[in-house]
């Protein structure tokens, strides 16, 4: 079974249809690559995945259950095992790094603070930000932020990672450490779905891609089933050709 199996998604905005017909399946353990031009709405599936959007029509089934019409109360866990990992970061400006991870772990889990020091400390160092754990956000560069935030999403240890866009705007350095994040989480089994226009990271970390085109998918198939049409859509769109 599918982790994330996602069925005739249309989405649409103030009558402009973003997506028709998307379909598309994740399975556990494995690394999507949902790809596609500015403006067609890759976020918007992404968002979905976690009901922050809901679809017009189709359905979203997430470890079997289907969460299209959830309510905020039903959809409490399954947030708690699908995390979300925004573009920027969206950590609390008013808190500490470490006041930060803290926030989910006292939401959502039965940790004790002792424990949820350990955590934190652990995840920190894991990441190569012990030494970030009493500075504000406003006292880390972009690239931290990005990875602080992404500490903090997987800090309650979810079943599935959705990443938005988490290299843009990145210099080498820190689009490497986002990389070796990723992949550290593939190797401990977390299924995710990483949105992005970086197309090296993409090819770094993603196992499948699916490119969606004229609000459906165009192309679907591993890194390497996409590479051997060297005039395919997915090598087109890397080139910055027209489809």
């Amino acid at each position: 079974m599918a982790v994330i199996d996602v069925k005739n998604f249309a989405k649409s905005f103030d009558g402009k249809p973003v997506h028709k017909n998307v379909s598309f399946q994740v399975k556990e353990g494995e690394c999507l690559g949902l790809l596609g031009g500015s403006g067609v709405g890759k976020s918007v599936v992404l968002r979905s995945l976690i009901g922050l959007e809901k679809p017009d029509s189709g359905e979203i089934f997430i470890e079997g259950e289907e969460i299209s019409n959830f309510s905020e109360h039903q959809l409490i866990p399954i947030r708690t095992k699908v995390a979300y990992v925004f573009q920027n970061g969206a950590l609390f400006d008013s808190m500490s790094v470490f006041e930060n991870l803290a926030y989910p772990l006292r939401e959502h889990t039965k940790l004790n603070e002792s424990e949820i020091k350990n955590r934190i400390h652990e995840q920190l160092t894991e990441f190569g930000l012990e030494d970030a754990e009493f500075k504000s956000p406003s006292q880390l560069s972009g690239g931290m932020q990005k990875r602080v935030g992404l500490a903090r999403s997987i800090i309650i240890r979810p079943k599935v990672v959705l990443y938005d866009e988490p290299t843009a705007g990145l210099d080498p350095y820190n689009t490497v450490k986002i990389q070796e994040m990723i992949l550290r989480m593939k190797d401990k089994g977390v299924t995710s779905v990483f949105v992005t226009h970086d197309m090296p990271s993409a090819f770094n970390v993603c196992d499948r891609m699916v490119l969606l085109l004229n609000g459906a998918v165009a192309a679907e198939g591993t890194v390497e089933e996409l590479n051997k049409d060297p005039d395919g859509l997915l090598q087109r769109f890397v080139r910055g050709e027209r489809a």
